[in-house]
């Protein structure tokens, strides 16, 4: 089974006073993300973090290997999007070699490292890409970047990110349901379409 999530921004504690997250430190949140998962996913699962596994920006440039302990812990094999972060990383520690940066999560234990990725399940077509506004006609989208800012949905898709589920994984079931609930009710509601 899929599972989804984007936005962990792991390696410093700066996220958790932008977001508000109600944990004391980085390493609190990382353990209770990686219980979260766990608790729900297998080895044979694989879990897609849509983005911004690290939190790296001009002010806060964490070493990559304290941010990437996280990957053995967690049961499915993780499957990283490139983030904002992770684009900042490939051009300033890797001087843009995409291919370094993924044989260097490879080494960490990261299954994979993808700029963007295309899947189906539950007989639906998705595109997962961490910026919303790099979606794709004729696919649902999951993203993520705007952590709680812009909300769970849009027109064209689904954000997945940390923050909206509260610091858990959207499963496949989670998303279908969610589909089903955007297009029966959110997506002809005159007061939701004008958001």
């Amino acid at each position: 089974m899929y599972f989804f999530t984007a936005d962990l921004h792991l390696g410093c504690d700066e996220i958790l006073i932008r977001e508000a997250r109600p944990f004391s430190s980085i390493r609190e949140f990382e353990d209770a993300f990686i219980e979260r998962v766990n608790a729900v996913a297998g080895e044979r699962d694989t879990l897609f973090v849509v983005g911004d596994w690290f939190n790296y920006n001009r002010s806060f440039k964490p070493p990559l290997r304290g941010a990437l302990t996280a990957v053995r812990k967690i049961n499915p094999q993780v499957a990283l999007i490139m983030g904002n972060g992770e684009e900042r990383i490939v051009a300033e520690m890797f001087h843009g070699d995409f291919g370094a940066f993924r044989a260097f999560c490879a080494d960490a234990g990261m299954y994979d490292v993808m700029p963007d990725c295309e899947l189906s399940f539950g007989g639906r077509d998705f595109y997962l890409n961490h910026y919303p506004k790099k979606h794709r006609d004729g696919y649902v989208n999951l993203f993520g970047h705007t952590h709680r800012a812009t909300g769970l949905w849009k027109p064209y898709g689904l954000n997945v990110g940390v923050d909206l589920n509260c610091f858990r994984p959207f499963s496949e079931d989670d998303i279908l349901d969610l589909l089903k609930t955007k297009e029966e009710w959110w997506d002809i509601d005159e007061d939701c379409r004008s958001m």
